[in-house]
């Protein structure tokens, strides 16, 4: 009998295995894998980082670069935090968004 890989997802999980945080400030691309729980930085096609959530939400992750990491934001969020109006934070998407010309 096979054993069972204890960080695979459960089927009746509704989430899609991986969601995209968005770019921060210093060019990096953060996905969330929810069958581990975990974060994945990715700059220049690489994995930089990965950060094991370990209980912790990701809108706790989310706030840390947003308030804790030093000289880093978010750049082009897709993820909106826990603490934060989701209206205002699509408007702000919207007005820092690059003009297109049609």
């Amino acid at each position: 009998m096979k054993e069972s890989d204890p960080n695979a997802r459960k089927r009746t999980d509704p989430r899609p295995a991986y969601i995209e945080l968005g770019d921060d400030t210093d060019g990096a691309f953060h996905v969330y894998r929810t069958t581990d729980e975990t974060i994945h930085v990715v700059q220049d096609r690489q994995r930089v980082q990965k950060v094991v959530l370990n209980g912790r939400s990701v809108d706790e992750y989310v706030r840390f670069v947003r308030d804790e990491v030093e000289g880093c934001d978010w750049e082009a969020r897709r993820y909106v935090a826990d603490d934060e109006d989701p209206f205002a934070a699509f408007v702000d998407q919207i007005v820092d968004a690059p003009e297109v010309a049609a």
